[in-house]
C-alpha cells in the first residue's frame, strides 16, 4: 500500500513538476523575478499539458495494473442513476455550503498569501485544457490515490473503517497544502471515504469529486471576478445544506443496495 501510494504521488506530481520546471526556463531566462516567472509558468501550455499527462498516466497505470479496480461494489445496477443524482446533491450541497461559510468568516483576509495561490489556480481553470485537468482528471486520479490506494489499503490491513476514513481525509487535506482548504478538504475527504466504505465502490466518491471540481471550473469561467455577498451566502447555506443532508441520508439508509439483501 505504501509503495503504491508513493507511486501515485510520483506519477501525478512528478510529471507536473517536470513540466513546471520546463515552463520556468523561458521566464527565468528573460530575467523575470520569481513571482512573475511562476505566474507565467502557471499560464503556460507546457504546465497544463504536464498536469494532464501526469493524471492520465496515473489513471492508466493504476487501472491497467489493477492496483485499484472501479466496480459498482454493493450498488445495485438499477440504482446507478439515482445514486449518481444523490452523489451530485452531496457535491453541490457541500461545495456551496463551504464557499458560503468561508465567505461569511472572510477567510481570504485571514490568509491573503494563500488567496493569491488559489487565484493562480483559478487562472489555470480558465481555459479548456485547465478545466479538463482540474475538473475531470484530477478528481478521478485523486480518488484512485486517496480512497482506492490509501484508504483501501488501510481497510485491507483491518484498520477500523473510521480510522481509515480519517487518515485518508487528513492526508488528502494536507496534500492540498493551504490553510484555506484544510478543513473543507478534510470534511470533503471524510464524506468521500464514508461513501467508499458504505458502497465498496469508488464510483460515488468519483462522482462527487468530479461534480465539485467541474462546478468550480464552470463558476470560475462564468464569474471569474465575482464573489457572493453575505446575504447570498446565507441563502446558499439555507438552500444547499439540506441537499447535502438528503444525499447523505439516502446513502445511510442503504437505498443503493440490491433489494434481495
Amino acid at each position: 500500500m505504501v509503495k503504491q501510494f508513493l507511486l501515485f504521488l510520483l506519477l501525478s506530481q512528478g510529471i507536473m513538476a517536470i513540466g513546471m520546471v520546463a515552463a520556468l526556463i523561458g521566464p527565468i531566462h528573460k530575467g523575470l523575478d520569481e513571482e512573475a516567472a511562476m505566474e507565467q509558468a502557471m499560464d503556460s501550455k507546457i504546465t497544463i499539458c504536464a498536469i494532464i499527462l501526469g493524471y492520465l498516466v496515473t489513471i492508466a497505470v493504476f487501472l491497467g495494473k489493477r492496483y485499484v479496480r472501479i466496480s459498482t461494489g454493493r450498488i445495485d445496477h438499477s440504482s446507478l442513476w439515482k445514486m449518481a443524482g444523490m452523489a451530485a446533491l452531496i457535491a453541490w450541497g457541500w461545495m456551496f455550503t463551504e464557499i458560503s461559510i468561508l465567505q461569511l468568516v472572510d477567510a481570504e483576509n485571514l490568509f491573503p498569501d494563500e488567496a493569491e495561490e488559489l487565484e493562480q489556480l483559478g487562472k489555470l481553470m480558465g481555459g479548456a485544457l485547465g478545466g479538463i485537468a482540474v475538473g475531470i482528471l484530477a478528481p478521478i486520479a485523486e480518488e484512485i490515490g486517496f480512497r482506492g490506494v490509501l484508504m483501501g489499503g488501510l481497510l485491507r490491513m483491518r484498520c477500523h473503517p473510521w480510522v481509515a476514513i480519517a487518515v485518508s481525509a487528513i492526508v488528502f487535506s494536507l496534500f492540498h497544502g493551504t490553510h484555506l482548504q484544510l478543513l473543507g478538504t478534510m470534511v470533503f475527504g471524510s464524506i468521500s471515504g464514508w461513501l467508499y466504505w458504505r458502497t465498496r465502490s469508488l464510483i460515488p466518491s468519483m462522482i462527487i469529486h468530479v461534480v465539485n471540481n467541474s462546478t468550480a471550473v464552470a463558476l470560475e469561467m462564468t464569474f471569474p471576478d465575482e464573489e457572493p455577498g453575505k446575504k447570498l451566502c446565507v441563502l446558499f447555506i439555507v438552500a444547499f445544506l439540506p441537499l447535502l443532508l438528503i444525499g447523505l441520508n439516502w446513502f445511510k439508509r442503504g437505498r443503493y443496495l440490491p433489494k434481495y439483501l
